[in-house]
């Protein structure tokens, strides 16, 4: 079942496309992948709440701490949103808490990384950003990727 859900949710991010927002296409996770993820972390913040102020907290309090837990573990698998503009390329993660930025200026090169199912953009410092299967839109971010920087072919590294 578990199996059955990840395709969909890449299937969804297939079919939906980047939102365009000013001159910066962003790249997100799909809404469905949003919806669940977002559930699941509020219903499990709740659920560790309603465990540590209930009257069997002392026999309980490892459910809290699992409900907890998972909650952590859902939000680190948020994809992160991309977003991409004609002078720059930029991943944030955890909610806007962690951000990286690319120039293009500074020179990039980007790849399909066939074994992963992604496509990686590399600054030439050695810094990375990945578009995933899990990020809508792959047919444009391509595009866009072999408009602002060096393209590289599958098989050449990076």
């Amino acid at each position: 079942m578990c199996l059955l859900a990840i395709h969909l949710f890449a299937l969804d991010a297939l079919a939906e496309r980047a939102k365009r927002t000013g001159e910066t296409t962003l790249y997100r996770a799909p809404l469905g992948l949003r919806i669940l993820l977002g559930t699941a972390i509020i219903g499990m913040v709740y659920g560790a709440g309603a465990v540590a102020l209930s009257k069997e907290l002392r026999r309980d309090w490892w459910v809290s701490v699992l409900l907890l837990g998972l909650a952590i573990f859902c939000a680190s698998q948020w994809p992160a949103d991309l977003g991409v503009s004609k002078s720059e390329i930029y991943e944030k993660k955890w909610l806007g808490l962690r951000k990286k930025t690319f120039l293009w200026k500074d020179g990039a090169s980007s790849a399909v990384a066939p074994g992963e199912d992604s496509v990686w953009v590399v600054a030439k410092s050695g810094a990375t950003i990945k578009h995933t299967k899990y990020h809508v839109d792959r047919a444009g971010f391509i595009a866009q990727m072999k408009t602002y920087c060096r393209w590289l072919e599958p098989g050449r590294a990076l």
